[in-house]
This record gives C-alpha cells, sequence and structure tokens, in this order.
C-alpha cells in the first residue's frame, strides 16, 4: 500500500512559490476588475437613490453626500453641501448635542440605528427627518466612520401632530364644523346631523333627521354587527365599548369611505354624540407610504443584491443592471423562475401567495444554476386600493457564510463519530484493511482515512501510479455510512470521448442506435455509496460542466430522457497529475476542483517509505505463495529490494514479488539491472521459460514485456499504449488479463 508524505511543516520550494505568486497575481487582478464594477454599480445606486445618504467623520465632517441629501437641505448640489458644512452638529443639526448622543448609542449597540431629529436647511428652515445611523469600523474594530440614510418626514409628521388636535376638537362636538357630528337615539335614530354630516353622506338634513338610522350608513356587515353590540353596551355598561374606532360609511352614492369616529353618552341620557371624519385620504397616504417603504426596506437590507419585481403570474416587469448582467438580458414580461433560475415551474422555495396575501417573507435557497447559496427577502407592492399588485425580492450571496455553517456542523458530527472509529479500527496500525505500512507518513495517512471516513464530505487522493490509490478509497467506502451501498470505480482515461455522458448517466431505450433497452449509468449504479472516479485529470471540459451541476445539486438527465435525476452518492476522486498545472491550463475548471478537492489525501511514493517494504513484501509473498512454490526471501533478495528506487510504488513492488515467485529470481525489469536468483538455477532467464507450456510461456513473456514499460512509463498507461502502437482499450484489457493492475 502506498501514500504520499504529508507537506505539513515544510517549506514551500522556490517553484511552488513562484506559482502561487503568479496565481495571487491573475486573483488579484480579478478581483479588482470585479471590484471596480462593483464599485460602478453602488456608486450609481449612491448617487440616485431617492432618501439622503451621507458619509461623515466622527468629529462631524462631510465625507461624502449624495444629490438626494444636498436636495433635501437646499444646497444646489452634494459638492456645494460639502463645501458649507463645516461641521454637522454646528451646521445641520437643530440642537447640536443630539450628534454626539447618537453616535454614543450607535457605537455602544453596533448595528442599524433609527432616530428622529431636526435639521436646518440653508435657507434656514427647519426640517425632520428619519435618520438611519451604522457604524462603520476598520479591521481592527475600531470606528472609521458613519453612514446616515436620511429622509425628510416632515409632512408626515404634521400630519400626525395635525390628527391629535383634530381629535382634541372632536371632543367638543357641538363646536366642530369641520368633522360629521350627529346625536343618535336609543333605537339608533339620527335625531340631529351638522353640515358636515351631510358633506359625508351626501345625505340632506331632511332625508337624516327623525328619518334615518345611522346603521344605514355602515358599508360592512361584519363592522355593523360590531357597532351595534358597541351602542347597546355602552347604554348598559358606559366601561364597556370603545369611544373611538374606524369603520367604513357607505354614503348615497354608494361610494365607500374610511371614517374615524369619537362616539359617548351625553351625560344623564341615553343618548349620545358622534364626531365622524373622513380619513380616506389619510389611510391611502399611509398605503402609499408603505409601499415606498417596503421598496426601500427590500433595497437597503441587500444593498449589494440583485433586485427584482415580478406579478402575481410570475412575469417579471423590472430587473436592475446586476441581474441583467446575470441573465444576459432584459428578461421584462418573461417568467421569473425560467429566466432567473432555468426552472420549468415556480422555484420550490417560493412564498408566492404568501407575499401576495400581504406577507413579507425572508428565506434561504441553493440556486440550482451553480449551487450556491442565497438569502431573498420578498415583500408586497400595495395598491390604492391595498391589493397586492407585484412582489419585489432583493436576492444577497451568503455561500460562504452557509458553507461555513455547514463545516461546522459536520465537524460537530464528525467529532461525536471519530472516538468510536478510532476505537473500533485502529488496533493493528501497521495494517488498516488492505493497506500495509508502519512508518509515520502512513500513521498520519490512517488518520485522514478516518476522519474522511467518519464525514460525506467529498475526497480527492493525490499520489504516483501504483501507490494504492484505489485501495485508499475502498478504505473510506467502507468505514463510511455509506459501506453497506455500491462502491463503483471508474478509470476516467479509459472510457472513449463520445461515450462518456452515456457511462456516467446511462441511457434509455431507443436514446440511440443500438439502445434496445434501458442502461443505468455509473451515478445510478453508485446509488447510496460512493463513486470512485480514478484518473480524475483526464475527464474533458464539457463533462465537467455537467458532472459540477450533478455536484451542485442539479441532477443529471440519462440520455434520451427529459427527467432529472438527483443522485445520492459520495465523490472519491484520484489523480497521479499535477492539479495545479491542470487548472493553470484550463484542463480542469476551477469550479469543479473546489467541488472535489473538499478532503485531500496525500499518498507518499514507496522510495519515501522503504520501512515498510518488508511488511509489503512478507504480504506478496504469502499473497502468490503456492503449494508447489515456497520462495524465501533471502537477505540479498531484502538488499536488493531495500536499494531500489521504485518508480512504479508499490504496483512495481507486487509485481516483483509475484514474478519472484513465478519464475524464481528477482527482477526489477531496468535494463541496468541483473536477476537475482533464490536458489541454484539457469542463468538463462528463458531457461525456465522453456520448461512451461507455449500458452504459459507467452503470457509470461507479454507480462515481462509490458511490465517493463509500464516501469519506465511509471505506470502511465496512456503513454505506454502510445509506445506500443495499441489502443489504450487493448492494452487495458490486456494489463487485466496479465494480472497487471
Amino acid at each position: 500500500m502506498a501514500t504520499e508524505k504529508s507537506q505539513k511543516g515544510t517549506k514551500p520550494s522556490a517553484t511552488a512559490r513562484e506559482i502561487n505568486t503568479k496565481k495571487a497575481t491573475v486573483s488579484d487582478l480579478e478581483r479588482i476588475r470585479q471590484l471596480e464594477m462593483e464599485l460602478k454599480k453602488y456608486k450609481e445606486l449612491f448617487d440616485n437613490a431617492p432618501i439622503g445618504i451621507v458619509r461623515t467623520t466622527i468629529d462631524g465632517r462631510l465625507m461624502e453626500a449624495n444629490h438626494a441629501m444636498a436636495k433635501m437641505l437646499g444646497y444646489d448640489s452634494a459638492e456645494d453641501y460639502i463645501a458649507s458644512v463645516q461641521n454637522l452638529a454646528s451646521d445641520v443639526y437643530v440642537d447640536s448635542s443630539q450628534r454626539q448622543k447618537l453616535i454614543d448609542l450607535s457605537v455602544k449597540q453596533d448595528h442599524l440605528m433609527n432616530f428622529q431629529n431636526q435639521f436646518r436647511c440653508k435657507d434656514g428652515r427647519i426640517i425632520t427627518c428619519k435618520l438611519n445611523l451604522r457604524t462603520a469600523r476598520d479591521p481592527d474594530g475600531s470606528v472609521s466612520h458613519f453612514e446616515s440614510f436620511v429622509e425628510n418626514i416632515t409632512e408626515q409628521t404634521k400630519m400626525a401632530e395635525s390628527l391629535k388636535d383634530r381629535e382634541a376638537l372632536y371632543r367638543s362636538i357641538f363646536e366642530n364644523t369641520g368633522a360629521g357630528t350627529i346625536i343618535i337615539e336609543e333605537d339608533t335614530t339620527i335625531s340631529f346631523a351638522n353640515s358636515g354630516f351631510e358633506k359625508l353622506t351626501g345625505y340632506c338634513k331632511e332625508e337624516i333627521e327623525g328619518q334615518m338610522k345611522w346603521p344605514t350608513i355602515v358599508a360592512d356587515p361584519s363592522e355593523l354587527e360590531m357597532m351595534l353590540n358597541y351602542h347597546y353596551k355602552r347604554r348598559k355598561d358606559q366601561c364597556g365599548a370603545p369611544i373611538e374606532y374606524e369603520f367604513t360609511v357607505l354614503d348615497k352614492n354608494n361610494r365607500k369611505k374610511n371614517v374615524f369616529i369619537r362616539v359617548d353618552l351625553i351625560t344623564g341620557t341615553n343618548r349620545s354624540v358622534a364626531s365622524l371624519i373622513d380619513i380616506t385620504s389619510l389611510r391611502e397616504a399611509e398605503r402609499s407610504y408603505r409601499e415606498s417603504e417596503s421598496k426601500l426596506s427590500g433595497i437597503l437590507e441587500a444593498f449589494e443584491g440583485i433586485v427584482y419585481i415580478c406579478t402575481e403570474d410570475y412575469r417579471i416587469s423590472y430587473m436592475n443592471k446586476t441581474l441583467k448582467d446575470l441573465t444576459g438580458g432584459n428578461g421584462t414580461g418573461l417568467l421569473c423562475y425560467e429566466e432567473i433560475y432555468g426552472l420549468r415551474q415556480p422555484c420550490p422555495w417560493c412564498t408566492h401567495d404568501r407575499i401576495f396575501n400581504g406577507e413579507s417573507e425572508k428565506v434561504e435557497f441553493q440556486n440550482p444554476k451553480n449551487g450556491r447559496w442565497f438569502y431573498a427577502l420578498s415583500t408586497p407592492i400595495f395598491a390604492d386600493d391595498n391589493s397586492v399588485t407585484q412582489k419585489q425580492t432583493v436576492i444577497i450571496d451568503i455561500h460562504e457564510r452557509k458553507i461555513a455553517e455547514d463545516a461546522i456542523r459536520e465537524q460537530e458530527r464528525y467529532l461525536k463519530k471519530e472516538n468510536v472509529r478510532l476505537r473500533t479500527t485502529i488496533k493493528d496500525r501497521y495494517k488498516f484493511g488492505k493497506i500495509i505500512g508502519k512508518c509515520e507518513p502512513m500513521q498520519k495517512m490512517y488518520e485522514l482515512v478516518l476522519r474522511a471516513a467518519s464525514t460525506d464530505a467529498n475526497v480527492i487522493i493525490y499520489g504516483e501510479s501504483g501507490t494504492g490509490k484505489e485501495l485508499v478509497a475502498k478504505a473510506i467506502h467502507d468505514m463510511s455510512d455509506r459501506g453497506a451501498h455500491p462502491f463503483v470505480p471508474v478509470n476516467c482515461g479509459a472510457i472513449p470521448q463520445q461515450l462518456v455522458e452515456s457511462e456516467f448517466f446511462g441511457y434509455k431505450k431507443g436514446a440511440f442506435t443500438g439502445a434496445l433497452a434501458d442502461k443505468p449509468g455509473y451515478l445510478d449504479q453508485a446509488e447510496k455509496g460512493s463513486l470512485f472516479l480514478d484518473e480524475l485529470g483526464e475527464i474533458q471540459s464539457d463533462m465537467q460542466v455537467k458532472l459540477l451541476r450533478v455536484l451542485g445539486g442539479g441532477g443529471y438527465t440519462p440520455v434520451g430522457s427529459v427527467n432529472v435525476r438527483q443522485p445520492d452518492i459520495r465523490i472519491i476522486a484520484a489523480t497521479n497529475r499535477n492539479i495545479r498545472k491542470l487548472l493553470e491550463n484550463g484542463q480542469l475548471r476551477e469550479d469543479f476542483f473546489y467541488r472535489i478537492h473538499i478532503i485531500p489525501i496525500h499518498l507518499p511514493p514507496l522510495r519515501e517509505r522503504k520501512e515498510d517494504i518488508p511488511l509489503l513484501a512478507e504480504y506478496f509473498l504469502k499473497k502468490y505463495r503456492t503449494s508447489e512454490r515456497s520462495i524465501p526471501i533471502t537477505g540479498k533478495i531484502m538488499d536488493a529490494l531495500l536499494a531500489h528506487d521504485w518508480p512504479g510504488n508499490v504496483r512495481e513492488l507486487e509485481n516483483a514479488i509475484q514474478r519472484l515467485v513465478n519464475i524464481g529470481y528477482l527482477d526489477f525489469l531496468e535494463p541496468s539491472t541483473q536477476p537475482i536468483f533464490t536458489h541454484p538455477t539457469t542463468s538463462d532467464t528463458e531457461a525456465f521459460l522453456y520448461d512451461l507450456p507455449l500458452r504459459q510461456a507467452v503470457m509470461g513473456f507479454e507480462k515481462r514485456y509490458i511490465s517493463h514499460w509500464l516501469e519506465k512509463y511509471k505506470w502511465n498507461r496512456i503513454r505506454v499504449a502510445n509506445h506500443l502502437k495499441v489502443e489504450r482499450k487493448t492494452l487495458y484489457l490486456k494489463m487485466k488479463k496479465l494480472g497487471l493492475q
């Protein structure tokens, strides 16, 4: 068995540092380009935002402000505003001490704070503003600056104060000249009405006084039942019914109006006096305000994300620039789930119905296109009649946070399992399943195998040819929770390019000429088990994209089928190639690599763990020893085994021991080495073959011949096939027949 020596604790070579520096430079440039694009996008949002946005220093100097902020305070431009204001506390705040109080509170709470304050405009006017203040910090935790989102609420404040004044005025019903006032008898007859009530209902006094009962003007039956209950309860128990509430009036022209009513008994009588105020315009203003607030809150909460608006039938009515860039154009009028996510039906995580019932929803989901995690905030957009007409959704990328959370949960599960696995499996550390070795690198490798077996994360095994990567993969599978299910090894380099998709995904009957029946692919065969991808670097780029979709949770479609399947498999990959070089050359996609490269395991070559050679030699000797042949390993043979460099690693050692058992001498198949005999025999190799039947002699020669070139090319079967001028498949079949695996 074999593994690669742990790189932990060693300094990177000069070449490695150069490569890392180059890759870091390329990565930095790409990151800079991305940051420039992001900066431009948010600069546009900043400049064109409908509310004031300003950044200030701790001591009150303006760092940056947008046009809306300057206009709000009466300045011609943001530049004029910044140049004119030297200190916010003294130049803008009506009460200069308020700024320090707000800053102290914001720094202490360390999250977005909501305040109300009065600001002085350029022309001396005083306005009331709603201020959202956030403390920005440097990496070391110190306060860098403050960011404020400011909205002029002077009119709303005046409206609220006006409403309070009116309520006080309505208490003196008969002195009120602006509201509808009526006196109600015990039997609900209206005995008196003023001109305000005439205007409110559209009826004249002759139609009202002594003729009309007040239930006539109540539009909603449920409200009528409630109000009648109040009417009789008030006369029975004056404390049992509210004196102020709202209801809907139906006037003479069948128009509905929102009304605020104040009603109470006239002292000493069973008659009540009621004052009614038409608040329809106020309610409409509140609904308009809620609509604007809903849009703005979504944008502010996900400032770095993408935004789109859609109708109840899922048709997109608005897309922001970021989303247009991602989808490659303006998808207005298209179905949101098709244009954005490539799905044929509404997204499984979508809360469409609840949004159109007036609720706001937050959800985290995994994008089926790229497998990344996102956070979405969806809010309703209200019309004048208080109905929901559209849905606004803001989305931000939370993939890194989600991966970190998953890693923490995975670590918790792993820690619970590891103790049990360590106690039950590590009893004989010179042998680990079918893996042989007791050197320190092997002990470290055993630990990694145990950790990998206790999780369900993907694994990649690095090692030269012949180091035993498939044995390690099988050990991980056997000890994992998937051990009772299939382990499917796939030699990626042995599959013809035109058959790769059908071999991995399978095909349906009639999918192509010769498809006479359904055939399951490797992913089907490995269901609930492990799929071992040997020679990972041989997978072509187009197939990497399709496997990436599978790894990202998007599933796969068998050839000739329209149904998407979601496999339950674990990927264990292996390679003997330089992955970094493949990434630089573009032969291996970076996103595909990082999906596979979750738990890396490095197997040391045999030349770096020669202390394990006696154990391995003894193991292979027992494996191939027959009753007719009992070959001892002499001191001379052991010295030769320890002195050899083993370019073919454990596989070469196994073949050497197998030859030793079969032909009676040790031969490394190197041109410069001489055979080492275990007992007196002819020095002529062919003399031994002469004693064998023709078929065995031919097979013996073929085995020695192919083994020679395999060792020479370090078990790179593609190069060996090219040298022997045969197809790779022919070479693989011959090796399998001769036991050269």
